[in-house]
């Protein structure tokens, strides 16, 4: 990690900038004065939009891709793909050495003070790093694959992986790239056509279909063609939409690049750390220790609720809101931060809990309908992964908290939680299975996030918690009520089943919607959101 930052910071090598801190002065949620023509309100309400404009067709492109997936791929092939894909976060974490964390943290800073060829270098010289950590990383597996390969099931495999080594390169050469599109708000770029990405894939996979080629190489060729073309566009965005020219320094005085490198080195022992929390390490213990199909029963049910609920507005907006809400002043604005961070967590559950009131119901019909039937014997997963995802929806708002007051050690020192779930996993997944990688990786995550919690509570407080809690029981409870009345009429029939419960659910669902926010939240919402939106936003109750 040293060597990484060390080789960004070294005088005409490489320089850092600072999304997440400096746009502290340029980017206040209520008020963005014109400090810089790149950070004003007018730029990050466009930014908005494109994120949203473009995540939510995105997003029902990866489901749609998902249920393909599930649908087509045999069950040993789609728990062996989704091994490979497992790789992703582990070998992210384990070569990161803070590059990613620093290119968002100080990249902005730059674009801010005018600084686009410290800015432009910063991106360049971290994706060539990423480019050569990744490349000797897989390098390092292949030479090992026999014996690491049997461990967890896939010595057959060795060809799928090298295949899929170029997806592992390209994946993370268009993460760099979007990054650095974003921290210049061209979210339309970086988000669109990351949308077109998901596009893109749902055709492949219907072409190999219909050439009845629908194999798990065949989906590899499609996702590693898919990420060509992103990269491509991504790269061409990048190169010829912003101005890298302004600016006149190619170097970082001494006392600065110690304080990136001592930022990068940080985040290369968190990002590190953090891999113990991620749920797809459990993918490894649980093809360890039952099988490949077991291994595809806990993806299929983590991915379908993981994909669902990215269609959170705090994740549609995350990379949009998170340098806005650090750009404040802890000790000046705590009033504004808690009033967001109330607001970050309602719009949190108002997604959440409604995902899983439709889960816990209609679990064996969405397995049934959706999938055709694959994993049905798994179908309760559904409910048990959406239950313990509400503990995870406080993640994002009290990690904000917690990186606007400067408190990142206690960030890095709640990873150790991961050792927690590790240990679960080793003791419940003998005894429940994928049951107990679930409730082992679930409750890991929610101490993890009550712990960061506990430090930042001052700050981070939902004046709306009690209001929403006892409002969401009594629509829940209707809810419930009303699949009661209605099975009698729909038993047996999975499909009817699940599109008469689709429609009793979205009534409750916009009946939450406008209950959940608070008059001080909607208040809040109208402020930043004040144009032609607006009027939907009222409409929907929410502003």
């Amino acid at each position: 990690m040293g060597i990484a930052t060390a080789f960004c910071l070294t005088p005409g090598i490489g320089l850092h900038y600072d999304p997440f801190r400096d746009l502290t002065q340029v980017l206040e949620l209520r008020a963005l004065l014109v400090t810089n023509r790149l950070y004003t309100r007018k730029s990050a309400r466009t930014a908005a939009f494109h994120a949203l404009l473009f995540r939510i067709p995105g997003q029902a492109a990866a489901l749609v891709s998902y249920v393909v997936l599930v649908r087509w791929l045999p069950e040993t092939e789609y728990g062996a793909y989704s091994l490979l894909y497992a790789m992703l976060p582990v070998i992210g974490t384990l070569m990161s050495f803070g590059m990613e964390n620093t290119l968002g943290r100080y990249q902005p800073e730059y674009l801010r003070k005018g600084e686009n060829r410290l800015a432009n270098r910063l991106s360049r010289n971290i994706a060539l790093l990423r480019l050569i950590t990744t490349a000797a990383f897989l390098a390092a597996i292949l030479v090992f694959w026999d014996e690491i390969a049997p461990f967890f099931d896939i010595a057959e495999y060795r060809d799928h992986f090298v295949l899929f080594a170029l997806v592992i390169i390209t994946h993370f050469q268009c993460h760099i790239l979007s990054i650095s599109l974003s921290a210049h708000l061209l979210h339309k770029y970086s988000v669109g056509l990351t949308a077109i990405f998901s596009v893109l894939k749902v055709v492949g996979y219907a072409l190999a279909f219909w050439l009845q080629m629908f194999t798990l190489r065949t989906v590899i060729l499609v996702d590693l063609a898919a990420y060509l073309i992103l990269f491509a566009c991504l790269k061409y965005a990048y190169s010829s939409k912003p101005d890298h020219r302004k600016g006149e320094r190619t170097a970082l005085p001494p006392e600065e690049r110690k304080r990136l490198f001592r930022y990068a080195a940080y985040y290369s022992f968190n990002d590190v750390s953090a891999l113990t929390l991620d749920t797809h390490k459990d993918n490894f213990f649980i093809a360890a220790m039952l099988d490949r199909v077991a291994v595809g029963a806990y993806s299929f049910a983590y991915r379908f609720n993981e994909v669902l609920g990215r269609l959170s507005p705090v994740y549609l907006l995350e990379t949009v809101v998170q340098p806005l809400f650090v750009s404040l002043d802890h000790r000046k604005d705590s009033q504004k931060i808690q009033v967001y961070f109330s607001l970050l967590m309602t719009a949190a559950f108002a997604v959440r809990v409604p995902l899983l009131a439709f889960a816990a119901a209609y679990h064996r019909s969405i397995v049934e309908v959706l999938f055709g039937g694959r994993f049905l014997e798994y179908s309760y997963l559904l409910p048990m992964t959406a239950l313990f995802a509400i503990g995870f929806v406080i993640n994002v708002p009290v990690t904000l908290v917690a990186q606007q007051q400067e408190k990142a050690q206690f960030v890095l020192a709640s990873k150790v939680f991961g050792l927690v779930g590790i240990a679960g996993s080793l003791l419940l997944i003998p005894v429940m299975g994928v049951l107990g990688a679930v409730i082992a990786g679930g409750t890991s995550i929610l101490m993890k996030n009550l712990f960061i919690w506990w430090f930042v509570r001052d700050l981070a407080r939902w004046h709306n918690a009690g209001r929403f809690a006892w409002r969401a029981v009594l629509i829940w409870g209707g809810f419930a009520l009303a699949v009661l009345l209605q099975q009698p009429w729909v038993a047996g029939q999975p499909t009817l089943e699940l599109a008469t419960g689709l429609v009793i659910w979205s009534a409750f669902f916009l009946l939450q919607i406008r209950a959940a926010a608070s008059a001080e939240e909607r208040r809040t919402v109208g402020d930043l959101f004040s144009g032609r939106e607006r009027k939907l936003l009222r409409l929907l109750g929410v502003a």
